[in-house]
């Protein structure tokens, strides 16, 4: 959306003027998500792995766990508060 954007703005009003515009959306992009984004969303959750065996390496021999998440092989897809 932004890229015809751009290229309109550049070529009805020039660089400059397309340069602020752009960045304005940008600015504005910047603070919708900090305002929309939820505040309390934890670093680590504390999550179950019904797909990997209790002896797995990641589990430690514990099902239930918490770690900062990242999506991988062993966390396809972003789990849930439990």
């Amino acid at each position: 959306m932004t890229y015809p954007l751009s290229g309109w703005l550049l070529t009805v009003y020039g660089v400059v003027p397309a340069l602020i515009g752009l960045a304005l959306i940008a600015a504005f992009g910047m603070l919708a998500a900090l305002k929309l984004w939820p505040s309390g969303d934890p670093v680590e959750l504390e999550h179950t792995h019904g797909n990997l065996p209790l002896d797995h390496p990641h589990l430690r021999g514990h099902r239930r766990h918490s770690h900062a998440l990242i999506i991988d092989e062993s966390h396809p897809r972003w789990a849930t508060h439990l």
